[in-house]
């Protein structure tokens, strides 16, 4: 069995399309949680992480499921769980 195909294709049953609010909204939402911030910067909106969590609870997805739709949705098409720290 090839594991990183495997991978990919339970990362790709987690592909959801997000609303369009959370993608439009999301440099303005950054900017503003940036704002005299002191250090390395968010990275990502706190609305798209409460948007992933309740993605992860209401449809039960495991990790990897919700790792796509993180793939799919990501502005710049590259998600980094490095840079995830909630506020």
């Amino acid at each position: 069995m090839k594991w990183s195909t495997h991978n990919q294709s339970l990362v790709r049953r987690g592909e959801i399309l997000l609303g369009f609010d959370v993608i439009n909204n999301w440099d303005i939402e950054l900017k503003e949680t940036n704002k005299d911030k002191v250090g390395e910067p968010f990275h990502y909106p706190n609305t798209f992480l409460l948007l992933l969590g309740y993605a992860k609870v209401y449809f039960h997805l495991p990790y990897r499921q919700t790792e796509g739709i993180t793939q799919e949705d990501m502005p710049n098409g590259k998600f980094h769980q490095s840079h995830i720290i909630l506020q």
